[in-house]
Parts: C-alpha cells; structure tokens; sequence
C-alpha cells in the first residue's frame, strides 16, 4: 500500500502566511509540518473518500489544501492566543481575544466538512415516483 499524498505542506501554510518556509530542522518547521499531518488525518477521517474524489477528478485538491491550510491556521493562531479567552480593558480601549474552547488543536468546522463533502444527489421533487 502506498502513502497518500499529503494534503497540505508548510510551505503551503506559509504562503498564506507571507512568510518564508522556515528551516527544516527548526522547530517551527517541524510544529507546522505536523500541524499539517494533524490536519490531513482529520480531513480523512471525516470527509468520505477524499483521496479517491481527488484521483477521480470529482474532488479539487486546491479545494482541499485551503480547508486544510485554514484548519492549520486556526491551530496556529490557537496557540498563539492560548486556549481560553482573553481581553484588556482600558478607559480608552477595550480588546478581547478569542480561541476555541476547546481542547483539540485540529478540528473541522461545518462549513469546511461541508465544503469536502459530495454535491447532494438530486431525487426529483416532492413525490418521486420510479418508472417500471
């Protein structure tokens, strides 16, 4: 059995990040390109047959690598903020940061599994009535 592509790379995440592709033996490269394993795992897992929609043609890979590069955006900025709520108030200005509650680094939302999934299949209208 062979590997599967990968669905997202850092240097795909950097990209979007405008920031050059860090060291490959830094530990910045090494969270990212494991952040972009984490996220590759869950698409699989929750979006159906995602390797063999793309390899048919009935799937974008582009469409695939920006759910996966955001999910690893989202991670990263989860880290950057923490996992909880935070803000400062001052009489002049007030500001709130806030991340995901919860403890999962990777996660899907809906409208990322919703944009992998297959188009609905159309049954016809109301009553649908087969010929015989």
């Amino acid at each position: 059995m062979t590997a599967p592509l990968p669905l997202v790379t850092p240097a795909d995440v950097c990209t979007m990040l405008t920031r050059p592709v860090p060291e490959e033996t830094s530990a910045e490269y090494k969270q990212l390109a494991e952040l972009c394993v984490q996220a590759a795992a869950e698409i699989r897992a929750k979006a159906p047959a995602v390797d063999a929609r793309i390899a048919a043609g009935s799937l974008s890979v582009e469409r695939v690598r920006g759910v996966a590069v955001d999910m690893v955006l989202a991670a990263l900025e989860t880290l950057e903020l923490g996992f909880r709520s935070t803000g400062e108030r001052h009489p002049e200005i007030e500001t709130s940061q806030t991340s995901q509650s919860n403890r999962m680094l990777i996660s899907m939302t809906p409208d990322q599994l919703k944009a992998l999934m297959p188009p609905p299949v159309d049954v016809g209208g109301m009553y649908s009535v087969p010929y015989v």
